[in-house]
């Protein structure tokens, strides 16, 4: 069965392997067909509440085991659901409910308080959803009417991008079950494959990890906050885990786990990288840390998900690359002029493929300028990002186009500059701000490096025109819901900072090294 709607994908695990293990959440663990039926169950809920084809539901939590039967229930009405983070701050909670126009808000008791104080919509406790129904699923009584068409939309995934108010993708069924095939396409996942899943499941990037362990029949271990710091590595051992989905700063976290002794996981088999360059130092001290592991890059934007993939350790050959396109998937990089580029050219990246999400929810004219029709009618995803691609077709994130910036008479990226940084024997995590009103170009760095030698190291690979105006070496960068770095937060830090004492910009001068 080709499944054409998202909760095909667990009817067809919860009657082929009904009693394979689906998901785990602390010391709990529930079979496919425990799943299914509990989405079932969840699905009459819901119709209860009022909520029927087309009508929003925020799921509003952190990684709570409640959530994955959840998304699938919504899709059974024809619902749309819309996953959202308890941790947000109230004002952009706020923005999503309303803008979402959500009829329902399922929530964690702490989003519940939050949500109920911001909300017309009605805002239920996850305490409050049916338990588990047992002791049997037979699947569907009836085949009956499909709640909605494969070209409906099945989520709103916001994202806040470089704009204050995050804005939602429209995400149909097709397009996320064709992302789901062809990225489980190369990564292989496998039926006796153990996922922990520590990303929230309102990122994108751990969203896809309930949809992609469903297909291939794997557990997902869904992780929380503590599980994402010191437990890492006990939980990666505990659980079996064989694939870990992550972030630099996890990969970090990983390594300084790892070089602490202690058991290893024996089963891990593979990591996948996305929403932030993983330098190729780092992935040689993961292969360090574990031993037999495949290193995987990837790159992706909400907007269409996944735009390609890579090779198992791709940087020994082909360093900085993050793969080469997904299957029936056609990345362009263009010129100003709006033409192909050459091979090794910078330029902006366009995609084509059936993944292109429908366009952006409540934003025409967003909508208008980034998803775009080319000559035959097709839509073509203008990214806004720049990449360049070899003579191979492979791919190489060059940075965004709010990320150039001037100096010294010289086009810089921040990209750029993050990277050289990455090369840096000590360096774990970089991050690089472009000049604003009150400050010129920034480098924050952590690791076990003075600020005179990372200055020092910058000058010896990016020569003096592109070296930023200002370094910092500070203990801990801060991170995003999402584990990626919060530049906002970061630009925050660094006034802070500033204030106290400024960063080294030229060697001999006093080392301003942050909190």
């Amino acid at each position: 069965m080709i499944p054409t709607l998202l909760h095909d994908l667990l009817d067809h695990r919860g009657l082929a392997d009904a009693q394979a293990p689906a998901l785990t959440h602390g010391d709990r663990t529930w079979t496919y067909g425990e799943l299914a039926r509990w989405s079932a169950a969840i699905a009459g809920w819901l119709r209860e509440q009022g909520v029927g084809r087309g009508d929003r539901v925020v799921i509003l939590g952190h990684n709570n085991c409640e959530a994955v039967p959840l998304i699938f229930a919504a899709s059974r009405l024809g619902a749309v659901f819309v996953p959202v983070s308890d941790q947000l701050p109230a004002r952009q909670l706020e923005h999503i409910v309303t803008d979402s126009g959500a009829r329902l808000v399922v929530a964690t008791s702490a989003g519940a308080s939050a949500a109920g104080r911001l909300a017309d919509a009605s805002v239920r406790d996850v305490a409050e959803l049916p338990a588990l129904p047992g002791p049997a699923w037979p699947g569907p009584a009836t085949p009956g009417a499909a709640p909605c068409l494969s070209i409906d939309p099945a989520c709103l995934i916001y994202t806040s991008g470089s704009t204050a108010m995050p804005k939602a993708v429209v995400s149909p069924h097709r397009q996320v079950l064709f992302a789901v095939r062809a990225i489980s396409s190369q990564l292989g996942y496998r039926d006796d494959d153990v996922v922990l899943c520590c990303l929230p499941l309102s990122f994108d990037y751990g969203l896809y990890q309930v949809f992609l362990s469903c297909a291939a029949g794997a557990r997902l271990v869904l992780g929380d906050d503590f599980d994402a710091g010191p437990a890492l590595l006990r939980r990666l051992v505990h659980e079996d885990v064989s694939v870990l989905p992550l972030v630099p700063s996890l990969a970090v976290l990983l390594c300084r786990l790892a070089g602490r002794g202690g058991q290893l996981p024996s089963r891990l088999r593979m990591v996948t990288n996305t929403g932030a360059d993983l330098s190729p130092a780092m992935c040689q001290q993961l292969r360090a840390a574990i031993g037999d592991l495949a290193v995987v890059p990837m790159f992706g934007l909400t907007e269409c998900k996944r735009v390609s993939i890579g090779e198992p350790n791709l940087d020994l050959s082909r360093p900085g690359s993050v793969g080469r396109a997904l299957p029936d998937t056609e990345v362009l990089v263009v010129g100003e002029d709006g033409k192909p580029a050459p091979p090794g050219t910078v330029g902006e990246l366009l995609v084509r493929g059936p993944h292109v999400m429908a366009g952006y929810w409540n934003a025409p004219e967003l909508t208008a300028a980034r998803f775009r029709r080319d000559s035959l009618g097709q839509p073509v995803l203008h990214t806004g990002d720049l990449c360049r691609l070899d003579a191979d077709g492979y791919l190489y994130f060059a940075g965004r186009g709010d990320d150039i910036y001037k100096q010294r008479g010289v086009r810089v990226s921040a990209t750029e500059v993050e990277a050289a940084a990455l090369e840096i024997p000590g360096v774990e995590l970089a991050a690089a701000l472009p000049p604003n009103g009150s400050f010129g170009s920034r480098l924050t760095v952590t690791g076990d490096l003075t600020p005179h030698r990372l200055l020092a190291e910058l000058r010896a690979r990016l020569g003096e025109q592109k070296l930023p105006d200002e370094c910092r070496v500070m203990t801990a960068l801060p991170l995003a819901i999402n584990g990626k770095i919060n530049r906002r937060a970061l630009d925050e830090q660094w006034a802070q900072a500033a204030a106290r004492s400024p960063g080294l910009v030229r060697e001999g001068e006093p080392a301003g090294v942050g909190p």
